[in-house]
């Protein structure tokens, strides 16, 4: 995904949509579209800029988010907005310095074929975050660039951001993460080896390793793990990484698929997140367990039902 100098390898006109772009929710896909329609006004190049690493982990680590997606499904969904260029501009301290008319300056430099900026109205740049909607269409006039700004989209009175769904994730509401990303939450990891516990009890579950440590409520969730040939709905099982009489699940997602007789060991897959059931619970013996668990994956799979088709 990274292009790690910022090179041009087109010569048809370039629009660049800019931002961080993280979980590319609602509001990411309308600067998206904005950017596809102005390249076709252009007859160019749809393309997008992003940073890496996240600009709150190089200037404020200790109050940095936890990210939504990793770079490949980031990159996977800004493909399927239209955008055929990405490019991932490495952030560093010296970057942050930069005043937000040489930051344009570098980037006319960097690609010749830019003709124009697709940013949401929010959108800051260079130091002090000097360039916004009020500097940055004079600075990019003075580069013979265009510059478009699209207003924020809302929902429930108030713009969608990353800000929002995390918090949304955080507290199990996956039905309104979903309608702000315009997709469920989803988590990618691999597969890997866990206590066999659930198998034990007649209910075998994948034990998924996620890439990242963003995390649903803990509970159990209906879900889906989405496969190459399709998505398999469950129940899910995200443990308390905070609970000391949860620490022997370590930091996996475990899902129960019903009939489900396929192996998974070492694959990475997505698992997809639709409602939350019910909190954890301590049962009295093996056989509480396994009832509670066929209650919870029927629930799972009405309320898989409900929500996806």
């Amino acid at each position: 995904m990274d292009t790690a100098a910022l090179t041009a390898t087109a010569a048809a006109p370039l629009v660049l949509a800019i931002g961080q772009f993280d979980g590319v929710h609602r509001g990411h896909q309308a600067v998206f579209r904005a950017t596809v329609e102005e390249a076709r006004r252009h007859n160019g190049v749809a393309g997008c800029l992003t940073f890496w690493p996240h600009v709150a982990q190089l200037l404020n680590p200790a109050r940095a988010p936890l990210l939504l997606a990793t770079p490949e499904q980031n990159r996977a969904w800004m493909t399927a907005c239209g955008i055929t260029q990405i490019h991932t501009l490495p952030f560093t301290r010296e970057l942050a310095a930069t005043g937000p008319g040489d930051f344009l300056v570098m980037l006319k430099q960097q690609f010749p074929q830019l003709v124009g900026l697709v940013v949401g109205e929010n959108f800051t740049c260079g130091k002090n975050r000097a360039g916004n909607i009020a500097t940055l269409p004079a600075l990019a006039a003075a580069q013979q660039l265009a510059i478009r700004f699209v207003p924020h989209v809302e929902l429930a009175g108030a713009p969608i951001s990353s800000t929002r769904i995390r918090a949304a994730v955080a507290v199990g509401d996956l039905p309104l993460a979903k309608a702000m990303l315009g997709r469920s939450f989803s988590l990618t990891g691999i597969v890997i080896h866990g206590r066999a516990v659930g198998r034990k009890l007649g209910f075998p579950t994948a034990n998924i390793h996620p890439h990242l440590p963003i995390r649903p409520q803990p509970g159990i969730y209906a879900a889906r793990l989405l496969l190459p040939e399709g998505p398999r709905p469950g129940a899910a099982f995200v443990p308390d990484a905070h609970d000391p009489a949860q620490a022997h699940f370590g930091s996996v997602v475990e899902i129960h698929l019903p009939d489900y007789t396929g192996n998974l060991y070492g694959q990475t897959v997505e698992i997809a997140f639709t409602r939350r059931l019910r909190g954890h619970q301590v049962f009295a013996d093996a056989d509480a367990a396994a009832a509670q668990i066929a209650r919870d994956t029927t629930a799972a799979l009405i309320a898989d039902a409900e929500e996806n088709t």
